[in-house]
């Protein structure tokens, strides 16, 4: 895989997260996030280790640059990275010699691509939204958010990978 793609397409990502997060506020309760989908996005054969570096420097850098508590995506990015491989171990399709998944080349069909963003998105926004949320509120208010946001932040990743990023990595 071409190394500048990767690059350019982790660049764009990365300041459509920065514009959604400083531009963009449909709801106090709705938070538009794109860079767990990076996380999904990278080449299945790096590291985990280098894979939640990766995803913490992501989500600080993120966190630096918006508004809202140092640390939280930087934290929930980890949590994906960490869980990438436990999510789309079941999904994957099997080569006999490399037994890799690659998400870029097409190798999900529409239904898992759909059921792994939303584990994706569920794994990121559960810590999320019960460390940003307001206590004092209840649990259905803190299970609201979350379904909201994993429903609507999976049906903006579904149509950004079916769309756009293929063409990037």
């Amino acid at each position: 895989m071409n190394t500048f793609k990767y690059i350019f397409g982790f660049m764009v990502i990365l300041i459509l997260q920065l514009l959604c997060s400083n531009f963009i506020n449909l709801w106090p309760i709705l938070y538009i996030a794109v860079i767990p989908l990076l996380v999904i996005l990278l080449p299945p054969d790096i590291n985990t280790c280098i894979l939640m570096l990766c995803a913490f420097a992501i989500g600080l850098l993120t966190d630096a640059l918006c508004d809202g508590i140092l640390g939280l995506n930087a934290a929930c990015c980890v949590l994906v990275a960490a869980c990438r491989n436990m999510i789309t171990r079941p999904m994957r399709r099997y080569d006999i010699q490399t037994e890799e998944m690659d998400l870029n080349y097409g190798e999900f069909r529409p239904g898992k691509l759909a059921m792994l963003l939303v584990a994706s998105y569920l794994v990121f926004f559960v810590p999320y939204v019960i460390i940003d949320g307001p206590m004092g509120k209840g649990i259905a208010y803190l299970a609201f958010r979350i379904i909201l946001n994993v429903i609507v932040n999976s049906l903006v990743a579904y149509l950004l990978v079916r769309l756009w990023i293929r063409r990037f990595f």
